[in-house]
């Protein structure tokens, strides 16, 4: 065991990377990164790799704090950084922070008295900030000339390359993750999910440790909860107090373009000052670098001069239009098959059910429960199908890479989740079949979700990490090392994208079928009430913590929620057009029935007129 490992948890300075700074030297050093190497690495590549990650900056290295873990020849390399190079590197992203006059300004290394907590990078800055800037100096670790990695004379590096890109790409390097601080993990889940009385969320606590996009996307769901209140409301006093008028159904679709119209409008507000409290609103946009699984032939880039893989537009293109395109045609047809086999199996469920036998009730709703497990899981086939298409594409760049991933996902999500509601409601126009429909679409989906994504994997994962997640059952002389490693087994976090749809659906049930359903809102109010706490549950126990970049909003999210809103207001309307015929007729037959009686008055009239004046005639 390589020296230096104290029980306490924490390597000590002896066995890190030499510190010549006085004020960056300390007693202990926490470590913030793991880079998990290959089984039975070369003790020269991994000498190599730290001499990189630790190296001078002008020679291509990070000027980070190395481990060499367990052993010196094992597959775990520790990373942290001192002081002064986070303070370097939070001048070099743009992160804003506290000034003296309690305003918030982009950081800068010379003038760094004058900022709030800058001589204490622990105050300063929180625990995902320093793990998202050390990432980010591993990141920029380059190769200085055209290599060959030690070891591996058979790999060779092109100056400028990103060395832990390369090293990822051919698994040299399996994982790398941000590591746990077990103490303030477990205030988090105390102040967060493990008291079930607690309404508010810790959110900024919630940023400091797992990051801004963590925490947007907790902020925002409570705030759509939140928000699901008047709504609820609402459809409790029309499902409490039955009213049968076709005003009750062209009031409620008007709150909901007003309630759908304002609660965006607030969110934009509220997640503006968030982002600017959190420092993320004034940061300058980073130059991104290509993706770890971009390939292509060696090219130099016309903007960096740095050699790259290259691989042409048109072709990426092509490979859009004659294979994804296509793909997603075929699971909208499957979707479109699933849909006419529900009109069918509901055709042969009213047979039963108007036989009234003893089946007739579990029949009465089988349809509606098959068809929604079908649609979860041609969903989830499609999400893997998706992502192996979007990886085909071959997109250079991270951010292009989640935007097609997004828009193929949104665009069967949405088709997949409304197309048969919407048949229902316009074509066969059947009130009761769509709120059996809607009911079941809410219901089985929050049921298996929150099974399947958050309390399973708990548990099946709840031996492997309880040496390190439990302090009660962590002996005193647990190896430091032995939890790392624990945290590395964990599943790789799959990130918030599933989450994201999830409201993104949530928001359109809401909108467009709450007034034929008055309960929709009261059941997404007790889902997200739970949500909150299995996705809590979730980043703390079940999956390794995420690296987690500066964010202003939701990201792309934000605009779909706003083209949704658009959709509802605009190419929606206020009530369906049979509603808009039923009115019709029933002010066609109002107005009958007063000219009707108008005509009866003036019938009784005319004869006392004829009378009378006949009378003066007489006289």
């Amino acid at each position: 065991m390589a020296d230096g490992i104290q029980k306490t948890g924490s390597p000590v300075v002896g066995s890190w990377t030499p510190v010549i700074c006085n004020c960056c030297n300390v007693q202990t050093i926490q470590p913030l990164i793991a880079l998990e190497l290959t089984e039975n690495i070369c003790l020269e590549t991994k000498r190599w790799l730290m001499s990189k990650i630790e190296g001078k900056k002008k020679h291509g290295g990070a000027e980070l704090l190395v481990h060499p873990g367990e052993d010196d020849d094992g597959n775990l390399i520790l990373i942290s950084a001192t002081k002064h190079s986070l303070l370097k590197a939070t001048e070099v992203t743009g992160l804003a922070k506290p000034y003296s006059n309690g305003s918030m300004m982009v950081f800068s290394y010379n003038d760094r008295a004058n900022f709030t907590d800058a001589d204490d990078v622990e105050k300063f800055l929180t625990l995902s900030e320093r793990q998202y800037l050390v990432k980010h100096e591993l990141d920029s670790v380059k190769a200085t000339n055209d290599t060959h990695i030690p070891g591996y004379p058979m790999i060779k590096l092109c100056e400028g390359a990103s060395i832990l890109h390369s090293l990822q790409k051919r698994r040299i390097v399996l994982n790398i993750y941000p590591l746990h601080d077990e103490e303030k993990l477990n205030t988090l889940t105390k102040a967060w999910y493990s008291q079930l009385y607690r309404v508010m969320q810790p959110i900024d606590f919630v940023r400091a440790y797992f990051g801004d996009p963590v925490a947007f996307y907790f902020s925002f769901l409570g705030f759509f909860t939140i928000s699901l209140v008047p709504m609820a409301v609402v459809g409790g006093i029309y499902y409490l107090f039955p009213i049968d008028t076709l005003a009750k159904f062209v009031f409620v679709a008007g709150f909901n373009v007003i309630w759908s119209t304002v609660t965006l409008e607030l969110w934009k507000r509220y997640s503006t000052a968030k982002a600017y409290h959190w420092g993320s609103l004034l940061m300058k946009k980073q130059f991104e670098e290509p993706r770890v699984n971009y390939w292509g032939s060696v090219s130099v880039n016309p903007v960096t001069g740095r050699k790259e893989p290259y691989w042409p537009r048109w072709k990426r293109k092509l490979r859009v239009a004659m294979g994804s395109a296509p793909a997603v045609c075929v699971f909208l047809g499957l979707a479109l098959l699933g849909m006419v086999g529900f009109v069918w199996l509901e055709t042969w469920a009213k047979e039963y059910y108007e036989n009234d036998s003893e089946l007739s009730l579990i029949i009465c709703y089988l349809p509606c429960v098959v068809h929604t497990l079908y649609l979860n899981t041609l969903s989830s086939i499609y999400e893997t199908v998706s992502k192996t298409l979007t990886e085909w594409e071959n997109h250079r760049l991270e951010s292009s890479f989640q935007s097609y991933l997004t828009l193929k996902a949104l665009v069967f999500s949405f088709f997949n989740g409304f197309a048969t509601l919407f048949y229902i409601a316009f074509y066969m126009q059947d009130l009761e079949l769509l709120q059996k429909k809607l009911i079941s679409r809410l219901i089985v989906p929050q049921i298996t979700d929150q099974l399947t994504e958050t309390l399973l994997p708990y548990v099946c994962q709840n031996r492997t990490v309880r040496q390190w997640k439990n302090p009660k059952v962590v002996q005193d002389n647990e190896p430091f090392i032995d939890k790392i490693k624990a945290q590395g087994n964990l599943p790789g976090f799959p990130g918030i994208f599933a989450d994201y749809m999830e409201l993104f659906m949530q928001f359109g049930f809401a909108c467009l079928f709450s007034c034929v359903c008055p309960l929709t809102a009261v059941l997404l109010l007790v889902n997200n009430v739970t949500e909150i706490r299995t996705d809590a549950l979730k980043f703390c126990r079940v999956f390794q913590k995420p690296f987690c970049h500066p964010a202003t909003n939701i990201g792309i999210w934000q605009h779909f929620f706003i083209v949704l809103k658009v959709i509802i207001a605009c190419a929606i309307p206020d009530e369906p057009e049979w509603v808009r015929i039923k009115v019709a007729q029933i002010e066609h037959k109002s107005q009958n029935a007063l000219k009707y009686k108008l005509l009866q008055q003036m019938e009784s009239t005319i004869p006392d007129i004829q009378t009378e004046v006949n009378g003066k005639r007489k006289r």
